[in-house]
């Protein structure tokens, strides 16, 4: 903003340079255009007014001003404040427009982050459920093994293994 307003101000000060020459020759006008857009588009004035102390910028004083001079630096004046409030309000449309971007994407970021910590989740759940079955399924293959031997030694006639009659 700082740098458009500065380009306003040089542009300002040439126009109010350029303000004699303006007032002796007419615009040549090949579109429309604003008052403002006629000013800059002028020749600079043979002999631009002297700077002021290297000062880049010195006002007349609105004695010293012409009526046309007068009208001229209102009509600019008006035009650069009405350009700085149309810039204005473009970018505070998109600072808005932004923040609501921002925030959706934060949303989303959010909810990644949350799948992902529910997808680990399940990941370990499913490891650990893993690791159960293999646990289990090893004590049953170690309780049959057991059996089968009992079994096997139940019918070679060691009755001690032999598992009590169920009636």
């Amino acid at each position: 903003m700082m740098i458009r307003t500065r380009t306003l101000a040089a542009a300002l000060a040439f126009a109010l340079a350029a303000g004699a020459a303006h007032a002796q020759k007419p615009p040549v006008q090949t579109r429309p255009a604003d008052q403002a857009d006629q000013l800059l588009n002028q020749a600079p004035p043979a002999n631009p007014a002297p700077v002021n102390d290297g000062e880049a910028y010195h006002r007349a004083d609105d004695s010293e001003q012409t009526p046309e001079e007068l009208r001229t630096t209102r009509a600019l004046n008006d035009e650069i404040a009405s350009r700085n409030q149309l810039a204005e309000n473009q970018e505070r449309s998109d600072q808005a427009r932004f923040e609501a971007e921002r925030a959706k994407h934060e949303e989303v970021v959010a909810a990644s982050t949350q799948a992902q910590l529910a997808y680990e989740e399940d990941v370990r759940r499913s490891a650990a459920a893993q690791s159960q079955w293999q646990a289990d399924q090893a004590r049953w293959q170690a309780e049959r093994a057991r059996w089968e031997a009992d079994v096997r030694a139940c019918q070679a006639g060691d009755r001690s293994r032999c598992a009590p009659p169920r009636y």
